[in-house]
């Protein structure tokens, strides 16, 4: 798309997604303006409106998509509804930004791509993770070499058991595959894929231990066998708080990486096994904790933290005006899609379920 115009660019779904991650990013992407927003309640998407200054909002995507003649829509509805509003919007000629996971089965996200295809328009799916600077310092490491040849991954991931989403039992996301571990997962999952490549999973084993009637499981292990390496997945909605903590091994050295505290730390890099080694190895761990963290809090005090969301909606944003591959694929988000489908049979027969 050559154009030296502002990307006009839409927004389905006014919810959190929209209104902590995409306005935000897009107030801050060049050579794009935000020109309308859209969701079934109006009255939402009215006070979306007024919050980023325009008076144009809807209650209903044609009506949107016939008046305000959008070059990309970012879709940030619940996930039963993606395939159907992405298919709407990428035939009335819309790239689309679609929120994770891009769909709830695979012959939706095969749908999806096709409509993509045919029409000649880019279909990118939010894998924001990817795109944190932890995450790109950590591939650039294993690409330079200096982890030598990566061996697995270890991926825990957390919400607290207050969650409100959690404990509402008409939310969304305990309609999903696995659960309201279909909201959790797809982040370790294109995490996992992308240090240890294709991944299988080969066991899972669920528990509960809420109260709550309406949560099927609130603990999951997960061991996906990748062709690079051995993965594991702990989810837990037990813990104090968010978090998202991994650990990346490799044969000369191994990484530590706190995705919400944007801290990067290597261990077992040096010394040797003597004493004086481990001891060695354990003083670099504590200064490069304190200093990383020193620097991560700098950066959102000072306001320059970078997050995926951003990084991601800008690097689509110059695929589109350059004809190029969206940073995420529809082909990558269906991969993500498949697995949580393999691994909601897994999980209904560890509960006996099946």
């Amino acid at each position: 798309m050559e154009t030296k115009r502002p990307l006009r660019v839409g927004i389905v779904g006014c919810g959190h997604a929209a209104e902590v991650w995409h306005i935000p990013a897009l107030r801050k992407t060049k050579d794009v303006k935000l020109a309308a927003v859209c969701d079934i309640n109006e009255s939402l998407a009215k006070k979306t409106a007024e919050r980023i200054h325009t008076n144009r909002y809807y209650a209903d995507l044609s009506e949107m998509l016939t008046e305000e003649k959008l070059d990309i829509l970012h879709i940030c509805t619940p996930p039963g509804t993606h395939a159907a509003l992405s298919i709407k919007a990428m035939e009335a000629g819309c790239h689309v930004l679609v929120e994770k996971p891009m769909a709830l089965s695979t012959k939706d996200t095969d749908e999806m791509i096709k409509a993509s295809q045919s029409n000649h328009v880019k279909l990118c799916v939010v894998h924001n993770a990817l795109f944190m600077p932890v995450i790109l310092k950590a591939k650039s490491m294993i690409s330079n070499g200096e982890l030598g040849e990566v061996t697995g991954i270890s991926i825990k991931d957390s919400w607290p058991k207050d969650n409100p989403y959690l404990r509402n039992k008409d939310h969304w996301y305990h309609k999903l595959p696995c659960g309201v571990f279909g909201e959790m997962l797809p982040h370790p999952i294109y995490l996992a894929r992308a240090f240890i490549g294709l991944a299988e999973p080969e066991a899972v084993y669920a528990r509960k231990f809420s109260s709550f009637e309406w949560v099927a499981a609130d603990e999951l292990r997960v061991i996906l066998n990748g062709k690079k390496g051995i993965g594991t997945l702990t989810e837990s909605c037990n813990w104090s708080k968010d978090s998202m903590l991994l650990d990346i091994f490799g044969t000369r050295m191994n990484l530590y990486v706190n995705l919400n505290g944007g801290i990067l730390v290597k261990y077992n890099s040096i010394g040797g096994e003597s004493r004086a080694g481990h001891a060695l190895d354990s003083v670099s761990q504590g200064y490069q904790l304190l200093s990383h963290t020193a620097y991560a809090a700098a950066n959102v005090l000072l306001g320059r933290q970078r997050n995926g969301h951003f990084i991601l909606i800008e690097k689509f944003v110059e695929a589109v005006k350059n004809d190029a591959e969206p940073p995420v694929t529809g082909e990558e988000g269906k991969e993500v899609v498949r697995i949580l489908e393999k691994l909601d049979a897994m999980m209904r027969n560890s509960l006996g379920k099946s």
